[in-house]
């Protein structure tokens, strides 16, 4: 079922996301811990094959995505790349569940797959062009081509 886009009705806090104690909790995470010998954005660098540059900068998309997650009724649904860090970020199982969720997001941040099929892979899609949508209404720009695949149809 395709979701309505509904994220016009966003309050001024979310809509002003730089103002938001919940964005400003996200942007100023961590997500490499100091006392470790390979940090997690070394450790994803090295599994995906990412310089440490494009890594860092797919941090931060992961960040705005989590964030769009958390405001959006509907959820979001994420890019290639984006998925990469979340499912890195999930395999840290303790760091995810006991210190980002209910410290940072205040919430509980499940993942839920395509499990195939073609009403699922248009589920995903059409959940895809919203998050997209959602990323220009609320970051006020076009999401990086390079970490977000963007159809033709949803640029102004």
């Amino acid at each position: 079922m395709k979701p309505k886009f509904t994220s016009v009705l966003l309050d001024s806090t979310q809509l002003d996301y730089d103002q938001n104690p919940l964005w400003e909790r996200i942007s100023s995470y961590q997500i490499d811990q100091a006392h470790v010998i390979i940090p997690f954005s070394r450790k994803l660098a090295q599994t995906e094959g990412w310089t440490r540059r494009f890594c860092l900068l797919a941090i931060e998309e992961y960040k705005k995505f989590v964030y769009l997650c958390c405001i959006s009724k509907n959820g979001a649904s994420p890019s290639i790349v984006v998925d990469k860090v979340w499912h890195m970020h999930l395999l840290y199982t303790t760091e995810y569940w006991k210190e980002f969720c209910p410290k940072i997001l205040e919430r509980e941040l499940h993942h839920f797959p395509n499990v195939g099929g073609i009403n699922d892979y248009h589920k995903h899609q059409d959940w895809y062009l919203e998050t997209l949508k959602l990323y220009i209404n609320i970051f006020r720009q076009n999401p990086p081509e390079v970490f977000w695949r963007i159809p033709k149809e949803i640029i102004p």
